[in-house]
Order: structure tokens, then C-alpha cells, then sequence
């Protein structure tokens, strides 16, 4: 590596060959010199960065990614599908930024030529990004300014806290599918185009509206009618809490004369009744709490312990076994931070 204003010669090279011992045959025809540029070498615009095998593969298709994160964040960088993690890593060996490089796919045999590099940067440190954990707990913090708790209630809600999909996709450090799964896991509604959280006492309100037509039309589990629901219960809510609600909770069953019906997941009422009874108290007795849960759910569902999973903790060392209610989503996106 030399400075530029003394440029190698081909005669210089071939006697740096001949002290090395080596012949112009064993060297390809191209030979390049590193030149340092005149200009302040630390002073640049770039980040060096490593990507793991999932990013490269993304970049190598030309996907689009973001960059995401406030001054006071870590930094990630997201895919339509998965959340890269960036950390910065020293190097003991400095890390050149040259332009032109030739490689051997690039070099043709024939005369023997110099190509000239310049150095336009130094690095002693470089950015790696890995596959990682989405940070969602965010979505939460910003959806809890805008909970819906009725129609008459929401000449409170302050309408610039109130987020559409794309907005909150722009600031959560997750990708477009993580944000649209911690959603679908969450008990939020669209209404007029905007995410909103739904009141725990008012979701449980509605949620047992729909469920009681179950007796007052005698309708089978697996015979639900969407129409009927809507039309029966429009009076006492919003249409749109209602089909949020109805494909929240349902799963399609049979067709019967050409009317698609519906059936409830069993999954999702059971646990939804599980967070209600434990809300309501500290620590329950284990077995007055499953007898107490069977009962509050519609006759033919049978909920199961594995339904609990992320909602409550189950405490079997103590006598008698109690049970409380622990929300996983809740906790810090920091795997230190949680334990």
C-alpha cells in the first residue's frame, strides 16, 4: 500500500516479484495498488455492515427493508416478514473501504496491466445484524391511549392518539407479519380505519351477547349465523365491533342450504373466560377455579389447563394448588429485562 503520488510501475512490481521470488506466471495479469485517498479517512458517511444469512438472502432477492427505531432505542433493521437485531462489534485489523476492486471472475488473462484502488475509508468497527426477537411491546403502550369502551364514550378519546395499521407498522421495531400476529393476539378492533385496544368489562359484555343467541335461537355449536347475530344485536353495538369480534372468535363449519355457518373456537372463549374469573381475583383455589370456569362457559365447551398458557401461573407446590393471573404480553421484550 503506498501513498498516490508515487504511483506503482509495472518495473516496480516486477521487482517486488523477483525479492518474493516469484514469477510473472504465478500471478494473475492484473495487478492492483492500494493508494491511500488525500482526503481525512475518518471522516465518511458509512457503516459497515455483516448480515446473517436470513438478511443477505433478503437483500439478495432485493426485498425492501426498514430501518427502524427512536433516539432512544436500539436500532433493528425489519423485512415484510422477520426483525433483525443490530449490535456493533470492534475489530483489531482496520477494515478498508476501497472502490474498484477487482476479483478473479473479473480479471481476463492477457497483458499485464495496474489497476489503481483508493482507500476511501478506515473502520475499526463494523454493525452486525442477526435474526432476533420483534420488540411488540410498544404496540400495547401506544393502543392503551385509545381504548374503546363504547360508543358513548368517545367524545373522551383524543383522536391523535389514535394509530392506523401503516402508522403503527412505521414506528413498531417488528416486521409487517410480527405486528400482524401481536395483533390477532391481542383484543383490538378497526374501527373507521383505526387499531384500537377493546375495554376488558366492555369485550366481555359484547362477547357474551353473541353468545347467548346460541340458547335463544337453539342453534348447535357448529351452526352459528353470522347474519342473525349482526341483525339481532345491532341495537346494542356497533356493527363494526361486531364483525371484529364474530371473526375474532369464529372459524367457518358447514354450508347448510347454501347459508355458511359458523362455530366458536372453543380455544379462544375458554381462555377469553379464564382472564375474566382470574381478573376478579388474587390467587384462586386451582379446583374451585376449573369447576368455576366449566360452569361460566357455553354447555358442550371443555376447557382444558393448556388453554392457560401466557395468561396465569399455576402454582402446584402449594397446598391446596392456586392459580392467578400473569400476562405474558406484558413483560419487557429484554430477555434480561424479563428475568
Amino acid at each position: 500500500m503506498v501513498d498516490k503520488e508515487s504511483e506503482r510501475s509495472l518495473e516496480e512490481i516486477n521487482e517486488i516479484l523477483t525479492l518474493a521470488k516469484l514469477n510473472e506466471s504465478e500471478i494473475k495479469s492484473t495487478s492492483q495498488a492500494i493508494y491511500f485517498t488525500s482526503k481525512n479517512l475518518y471522516e465518511n458517511n458509512y457503516k459497515l455492515l455483516q448480515p446473517d444469512s436470513h438478511l443477505l438472502k433478503e437483500l439478495n432477492v432485493g426485498n425492501t427493508l426498514y430501518i427502524k427505531g427512536d433516539d432512544d432505542e436500539e436500532v433493528v433493521i425489519c423485512s415484510e416478514t422477520q426483525t433483525f437485531h443490530v449490535t456493533c462489534a470492534e475489530t483489531s485489523n482496520s477494515l478498508l473501504l476501497v472502490n474498484n476492486l477487482l476479483f478473479d471472475g473479473d480479471i481476463q488473462d492477457g497483458t499485464r496491466t495496474v489497476n489503481k484502488i483508493e482507500v476511501g475509508g478506515v473502520f475499526y468497527e463494523y454493525l452486525e445484524a442477526v435474526v432476533g426477537k420483534p420488540h411488540i411491546r410498544k404496540l400495547n403502550v401506544l393502543l392503551k391511549g385509545s381504548v374503546y369502551k363504547g360508543s358513548e364514550h368517545e367524545f373522551q378519546v383524543d383522536e391523535e392518539k389514535l394509530y392506523t395499521f401503516e402508522q403503527l407498522n412505521n414506528v413498531i421495531q417488528a416486521s409487517t407479519k410480527e405486528i400482524k400476529e401481536a395483533l390477532s393476539s391481542m383484543n383490538v378492533v378497526t374501527i373507521n380505519g383505526k387499531i384500537r385496544l377493546l375495554d376488558f368489562e366492555y369485550h366481555f359484555r359484547v362477547l357474551s351477547y353473541m353468545l347467548k343467541l346460541i340458547d335463544e335461537n337453539s342453534w348447535e355449536l357448529d351452526e352459528i349465523d353470522y347474519e342473525v347475530t349482526l341483525d339481532t344485536l345491532s341495537d346494542l353495538v356497533p356493527k363494526e365491533i361486531l364483525t371484529s369480534l364474530f371473526d375474532k372468535y369464529t372459524e367457518e363449519s358447514k354450508i347448510i342450504d347454501g347459508l355458511q355457518l359458523y362455530r366458536y373456537s372453543e380455544f379462544k372463549v375458554c381462555r377469553f373466560f379464564a382472564e375474566v374469573l382470574l381478573s376478579e381475583s388474587g390467587k384462586f383455589n386451582l379446583k374451585d377455579f376449573l369447576q368455576a370456569w366449566k360452569e361460566s362457559v357455553p354447555e358442550g365447551m371443555n376447557p382444558t389447563e393448556d388453554m392457560l398458557y401466557g395468561v396465569a401461573i399455576i402454582d402446584r407446590k402449594a397446598h391446596p394448588n392456586v392459580i392467578w393471573s400473569f400476562d405474558e404480553s406484558g413483560l419487557p421484550d429484554n430477555i434480561i429485562d424479563t428475568f
